[in-house]
């Protein structure tokens, strides 16, 4: 019997909320060390053990990370080391953006030959409403109505959705047959509103975040992605995180993105009562980790592009990577064996 994909994900989301509190439980018993529960429950062995390697060596090390390969490759010109962590874009991947999949070759080289973690984030151009589709991710640029999308899933902009979700589907698909785990950060900076995904409102928001996830773990059977959410602390005054937090059963890791004081780490960890390990998904300028570790003990970091790079950032880049807490690719353990 065929039903309809709302019915699917209503029934979905169902499923879950009748074990959530269970599953709460068994997140909390496992926060402060030991085995971390995937919020994807058929995650992938690669997925469990980045997320076991991440649990267990936080406030030990900082895992670096950079956005782009070319500054990564500057990274390593510069400083004699690559970041442990390659950050990429899934912006043109859709076919009606022009279909361009070189990063996913990048992805599974990173992971597989050279032994690091891959993270994505999605620069999501709007499926309509935009003249210009290279700038249809900001709500300045685009007349998309989320809202109105998602109360129709007959019309053009609902169908629109799923097939850039689907094109996607089909890169992580390769990236799973070759066994790498991603760090997938979609509709990050929502509450900011500056986003088309978070100018309707949190409730819009969170609801395409769980087709995101339905469409991925259940519809493609994508098993290799590590759920990444960013949030914007309370004391950034951008709205309560809490009603745009997905759930503790659609996210593996809370991520801010250019927040990194005590005060914003301390709002992320309340934001789960502790049962998410907090990472920087964005910032400007590397972290001294002598600085930061033993009062905000972040996962990883992954500085933004370089192109944006303020005047302190190469130096800054430059003592992060020699510190010995910072965590470079040739310190990164095989992390498929942990």
């Amino acid at each position: 019997m065929k039903i309809s994909h709302a019915l699917a994900l209503t029934l979905f989301l169902c499923s879950l909320s009748l074990g959530s509190q269970s599953h709460a439980q068994s997140e909390a018993s496992t926060s402060s060390g030991g085995e971390y529960k995937p919020a994807d429950r058929k995650a992938s062995r690669q997925v469990k053990a980045v997320l076991n390697y991440l649990l267990n060596q936080r406030g030990k090390g900082f895992i670096s990370g950079q956005t782009d390969l070319a500054d990564a490759e500057w990274i390593k010109a510069n400083t004699g080391k690559y970041p442990a962590i390659l950050g990429m874009d899934f912006m043109h991947v859709p076919k009606r953006m022009g279909g361009d999949v070189k990063d996913t070759a990048t992805a599974i080289d990173w992971y597989r030959q050279k032994r690091g973690l891959v993270t994505f984030q999605w620069h999501w151009s709007s499926p309509s409403g935009a003249e210009n589709p290279g700038s249809g991710f900001n709500t300045r640029n685009t007349t998309f109505d989320l809202a109105a999308a998602l109360s129709d899933p007959n019309s053009s902009d609902y169908k629109g959705l799923i097939e850039d979700i689907d094109d996607v589907a089909a890169e992580m698909k390769k990236m799973s047959d070759a066994h790498v785990p991603i760090l997938f950060r979609p509709l990050h900076e929502a509450q900011g509103r500056w986003f088309w995904w978070g100018a309707k409102g949190s409730e819009n928001c969170v609801k395409l975040y769980k087709i995101i996830f339905d469409r991925m773990t259940r519809h493609h059977r994508l098993h290799n992605l590590i759920w990444v959410w960013t949030a914007y602390p309370a004391s950034q005054g951008k709205g309560d995180p809490a009603v745009w937090y997905p759930g503790d059963d659609f996210v593996d890791i809370i991520a801010s993105d250019y927040n990194e004081k005590k005060q914003d780490y301390d709002d992320l960890v309340r934001l789960t009562a502790g049962k998410k390990m907090v990472a920087l998904a964005e910032t400007m300028n590397a972290p001294d980790p002598s600085k930061v570790l033993n009062s905000t003990p972040w996962v990883y970091w992954v500085t933004w592009a370089r192109r944006d790079w303020n005047k302190r950032s190469p130096d800054d880049m430059k003592q992060a990577i020699a510190h010995p807490l910072t965590i470079t690719l040739d310190r990164l353990p095989d992390v498929s064996k942990w």
